[in-house]
């Protein structure tokens, strides 16, 4: 069961209230009721929605910028359309915005794409891949002193 949680925060950070929505709901269902609720509840502001990229859909989007006043929003980009946007970060060059985050900032059709390291989260996508490698490399070693067939050893292989 998943539960869904969105919460409202001031510009610094201080929660100012919370929803739990119902769990097994189809993400891209919940931002419009939400939207409303929170403008019906804390009236017009100038909010910055903060979203995983399975939240809203093209259309929700589409209308929040249309709104009066737009509604502003940070929403991680849907992976295929990171790959078209890849050639053009790659040209930006990094600029720090605290120690250990760095950013890349595209703008292209009205948005502003982020594109954000942070050091930490390398060492540890790192140490990630080093524990799994040697993992494969001590399990090639087993196969390897393993008197198998060839079926067999396609077999652990493919495993």
């Amino acid at each position: 069961m998943q539960v869904v949680i969105a919460l409202i925060v001031t510009p610094e950070g201080f929660p100012l209230g919370y929803e739990v929505l119902a769990g097994n709901t189809s993400d891209k269902t919940t931002l419009r009721t939400m939207l409303g609720k929170i403008e019906a509840q804390y009236g017009k502001a100038n909010r910055i929605w903060v979203m995983d990229r399975g939240i809203p859909t093209e259309a929700v989007l589409a209308e929040m910028r249309a709104a009066d006043p737009p509604i502003c929003y940070l929403v991680g980009t849907p992976k295929g359309r990171l790959s078209k946007l890849e050639k053009a970060l790659l040209a930006l060059p990094w600029q720090a915005v605290r120690a250990g985050v760095d950013v890349k900032l595209l703008p292209q059709e009205g948005e502003l794409y982020v594109l954000a390291q942070s050091h930490a989260r390398i060492h540890k996508e790192r140490a990630m891949r080093r524990r799994k490698l040697k993992w494969l490399w001590a399990r090639l070693k087993q196969i390897a002193a393993m008197e198998l067939e060839r079926e067999e050893l396609l077999m652990k292989l493919g495993v």
